[in-house]
């Protein structure tokens, strides 16, 4: 049995490192990038107007006043695409459109809700200032400029920023190639009918709506009777393809769990089995050449909790995150708690108002009900104390 530092410890020895991959922008959402970006052009790529309003030479309006308006002859129009080679001549002006290009000798716009127009000519009753509602070139991002450094996670934003640029691809790290196998012959799949003795499989539909969110697909999802030859033969097929091998159930000491023994025949190598911890205490990690295999105890909590506590940062350091683990903190505790005095404990519990966190009810191993609204656990290294009302706990954040 190992403790839980040393089991984080012994998974970031063992987890696999992602390859690099050159993907379409539009599908790189979530990835993180496996590049520095620098920017292959200026932006703004021109100077251009920020307002619809009239674009023209700040000298021209110097010195107007309501009694003694200067008078400019408008010459046309220029809309946002529109490609400008023409100068600005003295005392004239352009309606201009938001986006459009700035003429060669203009040098400030005039907001269109400001603007007084007299017989085919704008009419000024005051100085506008040079650089007026100009956005100029290069202001935000120089040619050249690093805009994105490797290890950003590109988000919505940045995948518009990038495409700004008129970028198309990006380096990335791989996604993992994940099977995800619950075993137990007490499992049915939910929507069939539910005979006595059986239970609905859960976990299969928890761990992949956790991996959802990390944007991640199995490339096989399998739920299996505790049948040797048919676990055999799945993890056999499985461990030949995947980085990562998730098994839900069967790695504990019952006489039908036989994942731990099958992933010996198969040639995995045991990292560990058990961690001083509950819920989870009989979990276990395992590797195949480049194939990381976690085997998460059965019982609902003891699966949520060691997906996030292993896996989860497991999969993120494949993908090239730079802070791979559960966000931490400390926070005032509402209520108190009673550490196990053997074994490092996860509290389900919900953070408040930014400062405390507050310990939820039903903490069995077996039961689901509080993850409902659970957004942290609060972490217990084993004590015979007990935690008193606002005493500062060690608090994990769930993404």
């Amino acid at each position: 049995m190992v403790s839980f530092q040393e089991a984080q410890k012994i998974i970031k020895r063992h987890a696999p490192a992602a390859p690099i991959e050159e993907i379409a922008l539009l599908t790189a959402l979530g990835a993180v990038c496996a590049q520095d970006v620098k920017s292959p052009v200026h932006l703004p790529l021109a100077d251009n107007s920020a307002m619809d309003g009239f674009v023209l030479r700040s000298q021209d309006t110097a010195g107007a006043t309501p009694d003694q308006p200067v008078a400019l002859r408008i010459r046309g129009t220029i809309k946002a695409g529109d490609s400008v080679h023409k100068t600005l001549s003295p005392n004239e002006t352009y309606r201009v459109m938001t986006g459009a290009s700035i003429l060669l000798g203009a040098d400030a716009v005039l907001e269109k809700e400001r603007a007084v127009i007299r017989n085919g000519h704008l009419v000024i009753s005051q100085p506008l200032g040079k650089g007026k509602n100009i956005r100029y070139q290069a202001e935000e991002i120089e040619k050249g400029q690093l805009v994105l450094s490797k290890g950003s996670v590109l988000n919505p934003g940045g995948i518009g920023f990038l495409a700004s640029m008129g970028m198309t691809r990006i380096k990335v790290y791989k996604k993992p190639m994940v099977s995800l196998i619950a075993t137990g012959n007490e499992l049915v799949t939910p929507g069939n009918p539910l005979a006595p003795g059986k239970i609905y499989d859960s976990n299969t539909a928890m761990i992949t709506a956790a991996l959802d969110q990390m944007r991640i697909r199995p490339f096989l999802v399998r739920k299996l009777r505790d049948e040797p030859r048919s676990i055999q033969k799945t993890l056999h097929l499985v461990l030949k393809e995947s980085d990562f091998v998730i098994l839900m159930g069967g790695v504990s000491v019952g006489d039908y769990d036989f994942v731990k023994e099958i992933l010996g025949k198969e040639g995995v190598r045991t990292l560990f089995w058990k961690v001083s911890q509950k819920p989870g205490k009989p979990l276990y990690a395992g590797k195949k050449k480049n194939a990381l295999v976690f085997g998460l105890p059965g019982n609902p909590a003891s699966v949520f909790t060691c997906f996030y506590e292993y896996v989860y940062p497991a999969l993120r350091h494949f993908m090239g995150h730079p802070r791979p683990y559960l966000a931490w903190s400390h926070r005032e505790l509402k209520g108190s708690l009673r550490p196990d005095p053997d074994k490092f404990s996860f509290i389900k519990s919900k953070m408040e108002n930014g400062q405390s966190v507050i310990p939820l009810q039903h903490q069995k191993s077996h039961m689901i009900s509080s993850l409902c609204e659970a957004d942290s656990f609060v972490v217990l290294p084993n004590s015979s104390g007990v935690l008193e009302e606002s005493q500062m706990v060690l608090v994990h954040s769930l993404p």
